[in-house]
């Protein structure tokens, strides 16, 4: 029992490490979201409800970081030293930094900000984890960040890490 316990969990581990490292959909890159995406519903803060388009056109013009997380997941947690340094190092570059929040409970998804003091745009997938962005990314880890240009379309798919350089390189681009 002892080694089907730790053959089994290798397997999980070697599995989850796996479709960390799967590449985006090549369908995403430079295109704009459809329409099934745009209309997923987020909540604000304040609770107000806007759709994913409303989101996009507010910030419009700026590039936009989407980070895809959860309270619960510590990956995401531990990851946010490496956001806010992302954050500090584009502070100047018309960035904005978008959190979509898979968390079951609105109460544990605003928590986490306070608690994290997690600067930027906070939004709460009431759907969790199964709705139409999670499926058009192919949402297989979070956290997970998305970087849109200022028009709106993807610019880079997948980036599992706040410092990957990739990412950084991306934003740091200039659109011509």
């Amino acid at each position: 029992m002892k080694t089907f316990f730790i053959a089994t969990s290798i397997l999980f581990i070697s599995f989850s490490s796996f479709s960390q490292d799967a590449p985006a959909p090549e369908y995403m890159a430079n295109q704009n979201f459809p329409d099934s995406v745009q209309q997923v519903l987020l909540t604000k803060l304040d609770g107000k409800k806007i759709n994913f388009s409303e989101m996009l056109q507010a910030y419009k013009g700026r590039k936009i970081v989407i980070d895809d997380w959860a309270s619960w997941c510590r990956d995401c947690i531990g990851g946010l030293p490496k956001v806010k340094d992302l954050q500090n190092i584009t502070k100047d570059k018309n960035v904005v930094y978008v959190f979509l929040s898979l968390d079951r409970e609105k109460d544990k998804w605003k928590a986490a900000i306070d608690r994290y003091k997690i600067d930027g745009e906070h939004f709460w997938i009431e759907a969790g984890w199964k709705n139409p962005l999670s499926n058009y990314v192919v949402l297989d880890w979070i956290p997970r960040y998305i970087l849109i240009n200022e028009e709106g379309k993807v610019s880079l798919a997948k980036a599992t890490t706040a410092n990957d350089p990739v990412l950084l390189n991306a934003i740091l681009e200039r659109n011509l």
